[in-house]
C-alpha cells in the first residue's frame, strides 16, 4: 500500500497575488478557488492586511480558515476549528499575537524619522481620507485598513538609499522592516513565515502533517515561501517575478489573480493533491 499522501493547505498573500494590483479585484482566482474548494484544501490568508480587512473579505470569499494579519504580526482562527467545529466566514475568530505591539513600532518610527529625517507618512499620521488617497481604497476599507495592533505601514517618500539605511536602522533597534506593495512595514519578530510555520504546527496537532503551498509576489512574500513546501512567485504587474525560481520555489504562469489561478492548475497537475 502507498504511503498516505499529507493533506495540502494554501497560504497565499493577497495584494497583487489573490487580489489584483490596482483595483482588488479576485475574480480572476475565482477558478483555482473552485478546485481548491472542490478537494476540501484550506484557504489560508497571510497578508499584511488587518483582522478587520480579512473579516470582510473572507465574507466575501466564502473562506471560514484560519488566517495570519500584518506580515504575521498575528494569527486568527475561528473558534472551535481544530476541534472539528463546522466554521464559516462568520464565526468569531480568536487573535493570538506573534509580533510587537503597534505602539512600540510607531514609536520607534517616529524617532527614527526625527533623529535622521527620513521622509515617510506612516498610518499613525494619516486619518482616513489620507489613507484612501495613499490605497486607492473606499473608506470603508480604509477605516479598516486603520485598525491594526502589529504593525506600522509607512508610505515611503525617500530615496532608496534612505529606504535601506531606515531598514537597517530598525533592524538594529531590535525590529523587523519588510517591502511590501506600495509600502514599507514596521513589525517585531514575526513575519509571514513564522505565520505559517504557527498554523502548520496547530494543522499538524489536529489533523496530522500537511503538505504546505504558499504564494506570493513582493519581498515580504519570501519568508512565507520559504517556511512553505512549495512556493510559488506570482508574477508582478509589470510581468517580473521578485525572484528567480529554483528548488520548491516556482514561477507562475500569470499576473496576479489570474496567476494564482494558474499556481493552482500547475500545482493539481504535477502533484496530484
Amino acid at each position: 500500500m502507498p504511503p498516505r499522501r499529507s493533506p495540502a493547505v494554501v497560504f497565499t498573500d493577497l495584494d497583487a497575488t489573490l487580489l489584483d494590483h490596482h483595483d482588488y479585484d479576485w475574480s480572476a482566482a475565482r477558478a483555482g478557488m473552485a478546485q481548491l474548494a472542490a478537494r476540501d484544501i484550506p484557504l489560508c490568508i497571510i497578508t499584511s492586511k488587518t483582522v478587520a480587512e480579512v473579516a470582510a473579505l473572507r465574507l466575501a470569499l466564502g473562506n471560514g480558515h484560519p488566517f495570519a494579519v500584518e506580515n504575521g504580526g498575528a494569527v486568527a482562527v475561528p473558534r472551535g476549528y481544530f476541534e472539528g467545529a463546522a466554521c464559516d466566514a462568520h464565526t468569531p475568530v480568536d487573535v493570538t499575537t506573534l509580533g510587537a505591539p503597534r505602539e512600540a513600532l510607531t514609536a520607534l518610527a517616529a524617532t527614527l524619522r526625527a533623529q535622521h529625517g527620513f521622509r515617510f507618512t506612516g498610518f499613525a499620521d494619516m486619518d482616513v481620507d489620507d489613507v484612501v488617497a495613499a490605497t486607492a481604497l473606499d473608506r470603508e476599507s480604509a477605516m479598516r485598513a486603520l485598525e491594526r495592533s502589529a504593525s506600522e505601514p509607512l508610505l515611503w517618500q525617500d530615496s532608496d538609499t534612505a529606504r535601506e539605511d531606515f531598514m537597517q536602522a530598525v533592524v538594529a533597534a531590535g525590529y523587523a522592516c519588510r517591502e511590501g506593495g506600495r509600502f514599507v512595514h514596521v513589525l517585531g519578530h514575526a513575519d509571514k513565515g513564522d505565520a505559517l510555520a504557527w498554523l502548520r504546527s496547530r494543522y499538524g496537532a489536529a489533523r496530522g502533517p500537511i503538505l504546505a503551498i504558499a504564494m506570493g509576489d513582493s519581498g515580504n512574500d519570501a519568508d512565507m515561501l520559504a517556511a512553505a513546501d512549495i512556493g510559488y512567485w506570482v508574477a508582478r504587474p509589470d510581468g517580473s517575478h521578485y525572484a528567480a525560481a529554483g528548488g520548491s520555489i516556482r514561477h507562475a504562469d500569470g499576473i496576479g489573480p489570474a496567476g494564482w489561478s494558474a499556481a493552482i492548475d500547475d500545482l493539481i497537475a504535477h502533484h496530484d493533491i
